[in-house]
């Protein structure tokens, strides 16, 4: 018996030595396109910069060579700059789910096939227990042979880090056998990034379908707690949503505001994460004087608090039609008698889109058109009569030099937003979901297929539901970490 399992093992080790001799372990940029069957590339090592309270990604990509690795696992040490370190607790690992791209998103001939996107926690993000027995588990996990793992770390360089070079290692291995030893260098700048936030933005969150999707049955206290994760978790990118949870007091006509802990809400959500842009809910019903009444005390009560100026309220959306504009232009006369300095944000462009149409000049305080319908000369006149500038991408709409937020596009896609709108002095963001996971089937099909309309994959989702992954909080994306990274360099220019 003692001979067999001597055998056993010593075949086992052969096997996994003989698996390591012709894999490969490499560094990739995050804005390097890399598909499961990607050849593997030649860079050994990471050399990343950042200042304080940024982060960084450092991507380790696994592939094999003729024979499946199993068992394959990865740690990061603590990096070391003489008597300064940042401790491994700051450096969140994940691994990378692939989807099938069978077909190229509109507007693309980028290549089919297998891409990495949603990024499963290697421990929870709440507890920092790890995890395992999920659907979906981010180690230990095999790599097929002539495939790639992604393994994405992200690194979080602290307030108050000291300026340096700080240095240290990504361990991989397979079946407890090491593959490689990645070094690790990073260089952190004599600088910190503010806490508050540059870029206002409203990106689409949680509704209560998409909650009961996620958690079904649970009670009002415990959806509350969920939503909260997701909020959470887009700020931590710098996007802020569009809905915070339970932060607008109930109004009535009888009785008025009724603030029952509302503000306190409120205010730790600007204060300490630093939120810069509050979506005011609003029904435009028949009932205009009641309409105005709700406004004029919601406005009230926010300029008590300090934050009227991080408040707006979304008029009818992409208007199309002279009646439409009419509906912009009436709903913009309402909100203005009710609340004079309550900002009003519509998704059209600073030119008419008909003249028959007319305008809506002085029913809009906040424009936020399509890039492929950007009207620089109007754009600017309305800068000049201090109105604010906005801009939004959705499918696949405008010409070729629109960025689009697809999966299979380039990475450069989601970066071109943010550094263009520092050029044009946008200020603010849209995107219409984070969460639209009813296009895809639910929390099942987004996990395998999530093609929007059969040709946009992944539109309007850059989280994914955590539960297949083992986690009660989102499922963070590859595309929300180059949204981060894009929004960080919109700070260093601002």
């Amino acid at each position: 018996m003692k001979a067999t399992l001597v055998i056993a093992v010593l075949l086992g080790t052969t096997a996994t030595a003989t698996a390591q001799q012709d894999s490969t372990v490499w560094v990739a940029s995050p804005w390097q396109r890399v598909l499961r069957d990607s050849p593997p590339g030649n860079q050994t090592e990471a050399h990343i910069k950042a200042a304080a309270n940024e982060y960084e990604p450092v991507r380790v990509i696994v592939s094999a060579g003729k024979e499946t690795l199993k068992d394959v696992t990865a740690e990061v040490s603590d990096l070391r700059s003489g008597e300064h370190v940042i401790d491994a607790a700051h450096i969140q690992m994940f691994r990378a789910h692939y989807l099938h791209i069978p077909e190229p998103s509109h507007r693309t001939t980028n290549p089919t096939g297998w891409y990495p996107d949603a990024l499963i926690p290697f421990v929870d993000p709440q507890t920092g227990e790890d995890l395992g027995g999920a659907v979906y588990n981010a180690v230990p996990f095999n790599c097929e042979p002539g495939q790639n793992a992604d393994i994405w770390c992200d690194v979080y360089v602290p307030p108050g880090t000291a300026a340096g070079r700080y240095r240290g290692v990504v361990t991989v291995t397979a079946r407890k056998q090491q593959l490689a030893r990645v070094p690790v260098e990073l260089q952190v700048w004599g600088f910190e990034l503010p806490a508050e936030l540059a870029m206002r933005s409203n990106f689409g969150a949680l509704g209560n379908r998409v909650i009961s999707m996620v958690a079904p049955g649970s009670t009002a206290e415990e959806a509350a707690a969920i939503e909260q994760l997701y909020v959470a978790e887009l700020l931590r990118h710098r996007a802020v949503p569009s809905s915070l949870g339970d932060i607008w007091p109930v109004w009535t006509p009888e009785g008025g505001i009724e603030d029952t802990g509302h503000a306190g809400r409120l205010r730790e959500l600007v204060e300490k994460n630093h939120v810069n842009a509050l979506r005011v809910p609003v029904h435009f019903g028949d009932d205009a004087d009641r309409t105005k009444a709700h406004l004029s005390a919601v406005a009230k009560w926010l300029r008590d608090l300090g934050y009227l100026d991080l408040a707006y309220i979304y008029l009818r959306d992409e208007p199309n039609d002279a009646e439409e504009y009419e509906t912009v232009r009436r709903q913009g006369r309402l909100i203005h008698e009710a609340a004079p300095d309550l900002a009003r944000m519509c998704t059209e462009q600073t030119i008419t889109s008909n003249t028959e149409w007319g305008n809506l000049y002085g029913a809009v305080d906040i424009w936020c058109p399509l890039w492929g319908l950007w009207d620089e000369p109007t754009a600017n006149e309305r800068l000049r009569l201090g109105e604010r500038l906005w801009s939004y991408t959705a499918l696949c709409q405008g010409p070729k030099t629109t960025p689009w937020w697809q999966i299979d596009m380039e990475p450069v896609h989601f970066r071109a937003p943010f550094w263009v709108s520092w050029r044009y002095n946008i200020t603010g963001f849209l995107y219409w979901s984070s969460v639209y996971w009813l296009a895809y089937g639910g929390m099942e099909g987004v996990w395998q297929r999530p093609a929007f309309r059969d040709k946009f994959w992944g539109e309007g989702m850059l989280l994914y539901p955590g539960p297949p992954a083992g986690i009660k909080g989102p499922v963070p994306s590859i595309r929300l970490k180059l949204v981060r990274e894009a929004l960080e360099d919109y700070e260093y220019m601002s």
